[in-house]
């Protein structure tokens, strides 16, 4: 990855992109953080995560990635990487894993990008904003090559703390706490897609049948202690949840 990141921000194709997209979204010159967000955004929102061909391990370069419009965190994290690379923006990688018994054993990666001094977490392939990482308890930072990537802290004032939880899935753990829950209610959607997005959904069938009971059955309203914390539990495991659920 560090060496496919390398060529594409060398790519003049690449850099020319990045600019196109600063001149589009009109951000000022020596606006750093806005070029940070301004193209952390459009990969979010222009590249449709898909995952490898079945069985296959497969990279793309930046190159290709701006042809095919879609791939895996991977592939998201070297064009992202390669853009902001190319007008002038530090990068390192941060591998996460979910499985503390497993520490060599990494299932996801993202990016961060340095600005005064600070590292900003870029996770293109999740709905928050700039600033947010997933909490996990396994993560290992690389430095792209000739790149300090001295540990700092992730919390970054002013880009909202790292594990926040969105809205809905507050309610959601709310309302399967106790409170009533119709048929196909949104957050339940939500949590399903950011799951399978994550490619967590296979590996807790508990937790995949309970939503599929959920969306298609609804709750009543009554008290369901042991649900909510083992659904809790498994959400922290995952890095969707932090340690305590404010």
């Amino acid at each position: 990855m560090s060496s496919l990141i390398r060529q594409g921000a060398k790519d003049f194709h690449v850099r020319q992109t990045a600019i196109d997209i600063l001149l589009e979204r009109d951000v000022k010159p020596k606006d750093y953080l806005g070029e940070i967000r301004a193209l952390f955004e459009w990969v979010q929102q222009n590249i449709r995560y898909t995952r490898d061909t079945f069985g296959v391990e497969v990279l793309h370069s930046a190159r290709r990635m701006l042809e095919l419009r879609a791939g895996d965190c991977d592939d998201l994290s070297i064009l992202l990487a390669s853009m902001l690379e190319s007008i002038g923006h530090p990068v390192r990688l941060v591998l996460t894993g979910s499985n503390p018994l497993r520490p060599a054993f990494f299932t996801h990666v993202y990016i961060e990008a340095s600005h005064k001094n600070r590292w900003i977490p870029l996770d293109a392939t999740m709905p928050y904003p700039m600033g947010w990482a997933p909490l996990t308890p396994l993560r290992k930072i690389f430095g792209i090559e000739g790149h300090d990537t001295r540990e700092e802290p992730m919390e970054l004032e002013g880009f909202g703390a790292p594990v926040q939880v969105p809205d809905w899935l507050k309610g959601l753990i709310r309302a399967v706490r106790g409170e009533p829950l119709r048929p196909k209610d949104a957050r339940v959607k939500s949590l399903w897609n950011l799951l399978r997005q994550r490619q967590l959904l296979h590996r807790d069938p508990w937790l995949k049948a309970v939503l599929q009971r959920i969306w298609y059955n609804g709750l009543p309203a009554r008290p369901r202690p042991h649900t909510t914390e083992r659904m809790v539990s498994q959400l922290r495991h995952f890095g969707v949840l932090p340690s305590r659920l404010r």
